[in-house]
């Protein structure tokens, strides 16, 4: 039982840590795509992969979510920028895995910077 509660306190406090520092710097940490059509200023980093890399949890993600938008980013499907010469069939957008965050780059800087 013991082992329970600390498992429950170890996950609580762990979307606890999810301030907006915290989530600001696992984004400029990300992986960005170097491929796909945005904004300019924006950069896309891969939603699915990020939450598997760091095992977060839904309701974390959720909270990345927001942090985005407020920072006038969104999730956007992954499109790319030259779909035939990457793929030969048709494109799919509604995979998991190929929905991103599209953020501003300048959202990710350092503060001091």
């Amino acid at each position: 039982m013991l082992d329970e509660s600390r498992a429950k306190e170890t996950s609580d406090s762990r979307s606890e840590e999810l301030t907006d520092d915290h989530i600001q710097r696992l984004l400029r940490n990300a992986d960005r795509l170097a491929f796909g059509i945005r904004p300019a200023g924006f950069v896309l980093i891969s939603r699915t992969r990020l939450l598997a890399a760091k095992g977060i949890s839904q309701q974390s993600a959720l909270l990345i979510d927001q942090w985005v938008g407020r920072a006038g980013g969104g999730l956007q499907p992954l499109v790319r920028a030259n779909p035939e010469v990457a793929r030969k069939h048709h494109q799919r957008t509604t995979r998991p895995d190929s929905i991103v965050w599209g953020v501003p780059a300048q959202a990710l800087k350092h503060a001091g910077a």
